[in-house]
């Protein structure tokens, strides 16, 4: 699935039909209603079911087309990212603006310069780039065009997508059901933290009916309650565990099993921090989230060592390959221009440089010289060229940065320096670079690398508070809406949709879902308001905390306590603690010993070949994830090792996996979508 002409080589009508567009919008505003409305309940953005959803609409009337169901789905995920971009930070705004000395109202004029400004700019920021990002793995996108392909394909590779749909829609739901029911989480198991609540209640009603299983439940539940204070002084965390999401765990099969070796490694060291030093402090383990697990110093700087070493590696392999490329030319060079003059002879060749080295060292020097002096112009030709559709759009967003933030300023309170806004030019495309190049090989987005840009805003450029959080949003919306569009372009590879029609579809959804979606952000901010207890917008505060945090520590005082709650506080108490437990008596700076060790395995992992990437995903995600990842790893690795001998085989075999996969995919995220739906509406009800 190379390029442009080989995704293009099936013809016909172009799949953009009115229907496709038409339910695509219409699915899209119900997508944007239920991200938004969960967002800001929950913190999480989850969208799934899109191609089942697009596979009933277009089967009503008309025979279904695999590349309109693309279209489709492609519309509603590009109409909801703008969206969630947005309420990821916006509301911030209103959360904290009687603790900051600026306030900035949120506008509906605010919201939609913001989503279509950023939202149409990002959709162009990557494309110099796809082809390199689409030879990646892309283990989310493969459920997608793997479900999408067999709705539309032969009979049995549809029954096999449908059944495991059903199965794992039944095992999802029933998961929900048994925790609404029981009261406990039971998404992450096993269920520790709430093991008094379900486990009690059962306990209860086997004493009330006089059930025979009593006595051994009441048993059970001695034990395990033994087991798990000797296993651990404090509760365990809602992180701890492993995933009970066929989903997640089908991502390890999708990454391969190299990679999902290395995301559980990640896992493991990640869990090791926890035993080895929070599991030691009660306070710490009562009050962990995985927010402030992962802001450990353990954690964080041995994080930054394995994502710099990575770049440092691959910056020094890039030039290895290129000298070893600039010899070969130079050799090449050499030989026709001795074949240019007549001498056909390449040992009388050899014997000529051997016996004349002196003199050919002392004569093509300059030579050479001059030779790399063109090849650098060349290549900066070549860049500008290839590139130049990036350079735009970059300058576009430097321009408009200026003139909205700096000469007109039609937002009260919010300004930026221009030279900030020329700092953070580049570190935009560097950092959804590095962003498309993590989720196309692990599937995870770990963060956006334009966060760290925060430090120098503040003690640099003295920006407040509100200018801080319309601009990271709207370089937020801005890599979110590269990302998609990047994504797309795998899935139309994959169905054999031209790359314009794929564009033309994303870029139709960002615009349709900007307008949109920032009616429903405004309206909802209306009727309900930011930042209380109906619309909390935990992403947002978080968001908000990190700003406020740098802006305290610049005065050299620690956040108070209108600023982070009082389990924050307790955390960074206990990070000191931690730092005087483990390291003070040894006069040991344990930030230059985790960054030192992050270096080492970084180079290890890239010298083997064996993806610091994923490692580092592992470290950052929950290990409840990277655990539940491991078990699709390694059923990849048993049909591998099976069937390697046997190319055919195994391609089939493989195949009959994915697609059975993608069914266990599609159907989980159906079932969470009538969930949410359900949920929505029982709270709108007030039932």
């Amino acid at each position: 699935m190379g390029n442009e002409s080989e995704g293009a080589k099936i013809g016909g009508t172009s799949p953009m039909t009115l229907r496709s567009v038409v339910f695509g919008s219409l699915v899209g505003i119900l997508y944007i209603f239920l991200a938004v409305y969960v967002s800001l309940k929950t913190g999480v953005v989850f969208i799934g079911g899109m191609a089942i959803i697009g596979y009933i609409l277009l089967s009503i009337r008309g025979r279904y087309k695999p590349k309109e169901n693309m279209v489709l789905s492609s519309i509603v995920d590009a109409t909801v990212c703008v969206s969630a971009g947005v309420v990821a930070g916006l509301p911030a705004l209103v959360i904290f603006a009687g603790r900051t000395a600026f306030f900035t109202p949120i506008t509906f004029e605010l919201i939609i310069t913001i989503s279509v400004f950023a939202g149409v700019l990002g959709v162009f920021l990557l494309l110099p780039f796809k082809e390199e990002f689409l030879k990646m793995p892309w283990p989310q996108v493969v459920p997608v065009y793997k479900t999408i392909e067999s709705l539309g394909a032969d009979v049995s590779s549809k029954n096999r997508l449908l059944k495991w749909m059903g199965g794992s829609t039944a095992y999802i739901g029933g998961v929900l059901g048994a925790s609404y029911a029981l009261r406990s989480d039971l998404t992450v198991l096993p269920p520790t933290e709430t093991l008094p609540n379900w486990w009690t209640r059962l306990v209860t009603f086997a004493k009330t009916w006089n059930l025979p299983l009593y006595p051994n439940l009441s048993y059970l539940q001695s034990y395990y309650q033994f087991v798990g204070q000797a296993m651990s002084p404090s509760p365990l965390p809602s992180f701890m565990g492993i995933s009970n999401s066929p989903l997640i765990a089908s991502i390890g099969y999708f990454v391969g099993w190299k990679r999902a070796g290395m995301i559980f490694l990640g896992g493991v060291y990640s869990v090791l921090v926890w035993v080895i030093f929070e599991n030691h402090f009660p306070e710490l383990g009562r009050f962990m989230d995985y927010g402030s697990h992962i802001n450990l110093p353990q954690i964080f700087y041995l994080a930054m060592g394995v994502l710099i070493a990575f770049l440092a590696f691959g910056f020094l392999k890039g030039i290895k390959n290129w000298w070893d490329n600039r010899r070969k030319i130079q050799a090449l060079k050499a030989h026709l221009r001795a074949q240019s003059e007549g001498q056909k002879n390449q040992q009388l060749l050899d014997t000529k440089k051997s016996s004349k080295a002196p003199e050919m060292v002392s004569v093509e020097a300059p030579r050479q010289l001059k030779i790399s002096g063109f090849l650098v112009k060349e290549w900066l030709r070549l860049a500008v060229t290839k590139y130049k559709s990036v350079l735009i759009v970059l300058a576009i967003f430097f321009v408009g940065c200026c003139l909205l933030f700096y000469v007109f300023e039609p937002f009260y309170n919010v300004k930026i320096n221009p030279l900030f806004t020329l700092l953070s030019t580049p570190a935009l495309l560097l950092s959804s670079w590095w962003s498309a190049l993590t989720l196309s090989e692990t599937g995870f987005l770990t963060g956006f690398l334009t966060d760290l840009l925060a430090v120098p805003a503040i003690l640099g450029f003295d920006i407040n508070f509100p200018s801080l959080i319309v601009f990271f949003t709207l370089m937020t919306v801005m890599q979110s809406s590269a990302l998609r569009v990047i994504g797309w372009f795998k899935v139309g590879r994959e169905l054999k949709v031209k790359d314009r029609t794929v564009l033309l579809s994303v870029l139709y959804g960002v615009i349709f879902g900007a307008v949109v979606g920032s009616a429903i952000v405004y309206l909802l901010y209306q009727t309900y308001g930011f930042g209380n207890s109906y619309f909390p917008a935990p992403t947002a505060a978080i968001t908000g905390i990190f700003f406020l945090s740098i802006l305290q520590f610049k005065q050299w005082v620690l956040p108070s306590s209108t600023i982070i709650p009082t389990q924050a506080l307790t955390t960074l108490q206990i990070y000191e603690q931690l730092y005087q437990y483990a390291f003070q008596p040894y006069a040991l700076h344990y930030r230059e010993i985790f960054f030192v060790a992050g270096l080492i395995v970084g180079l290890a992992l890239s010298k083997f070949d064996l993806s610091p990437i994923s490692f580092l995903v592992g470290v950052l995600i929950p290990p409840a994830y990277s655990f539940s990842i491991m078990f699709g790893g390694g059923l990849n690795y048993y049909v591998y090792r099976k069937n390697k001998d046997n190319l055919e085989k195994y391609q089939e075999k493989d195949s009959g996996y994915q697609v059975s996969l993608s069914g266990v995919s599609a159907g989980e995220g159906l079932t969470y979508l009538v969930w949410i739906m359900i949920t929505t509406l029982i709270m709108l009800l007030g039932i």
